[in-house]
């Protein structure tokens, strides 16, 4: 194991798959996209000329905490980088888990701005923080620019038979499965148990947390077993 736990395809796919839940659940409850600000923007300039200006408020503050967010995530890398303290990650992961869960339960209902918040503001976070698969660049919250990779690099592929471009290409297309995937069955469990199925997202985030704490652990006891010899 080395110090790019987040870089591991198995959590790049599992965070793209809860990025297609995120921005399906929150489109079908609260009709504001969690990650998908382009679509925020353009809904909050239909609905201002609509006049509904509840629902402006709320997908405007849901595009403002995304972009705090993002400075959070950079500010984050930058400080741990400078110490050297490569797992910290593994906080956001268990973070993430507690704030779906809290989400889930009934006391924020009347409270859909600050829900819209929170998990914008959660995603940000997570977009930016986990932004590579193998060395690979991919988006886990929308999947526009995967789509494009998709395509681009079978196009390259098919003409050029270059190993890479299929390699490319076979990356994207794995990325924009798992979130189309996540989206269905995002809109199968809320159908089926509401809100419970924010438990869903919490669920995999604590087992990405608690698998990959498991792993950093057994890395950093062979490290001081060999520092021992």
């Amino acid at each position: 194991m080395n110090n790019s736990f987040h870089e591991n395809r198995t959590v790049g796919l599992l965070l793209t798959f809860i990025g297609g839940m995120m921005d399906s659940y929150t489109y079908i409850r609260y009709e504001a996209f969690a990650s998908a600000q382009t679509g925020n923007l353009i809904l909050a300039i239909i609905q201002a000329y609509e006049r509904q200006w509840n629902m402006v408020g709320k997908k405007l503050l849901s595009t403002l905490f995304f972009f705090v967010g993002i400075l959070l995530a950079k500010f984050m890398i930058d400080y741990f980088r400078k110490k050297e303290l490569h797992f910290w990650r593994l906080f956001l992961l268990y973070f993430e888990a507690v704030v779906f869960f809290v989400i889930s339960l009934h006391f924020l209902d009347p409270y859909p701005a600050i829900v819209t918040i929170m998990i914008a503001f959660t995603a940000s976070i997570q977009w930016v923080s986990f932004d590579k698969i193998n060395g690979l660049t991919y988006t886990n919250l929308f999947t526009t620019g995967n789509l494009k990779g998709v395509a681009t690099n079978l196009y390259d592929y098919l003409s050029t038979k270059d190993q890479a471009a299929r390699t490319r290409f076979v990356h994207f297309l794995l990325v924009v499965l798992a979130f189309i995937a996540g989206a269905i069955v995002s809109v199968f469990f809320y159908r089926l148990i509401g809100t419970k199925a924010l438990w869903i997202i919490s669920g995999l985030f604590l087992l990405m947390a608690v698998s990959e704490t498991f792993l950093v652990w057994q890395f950093q006891r062979n490290v001081f077993k060999l520092e021992k010899k």
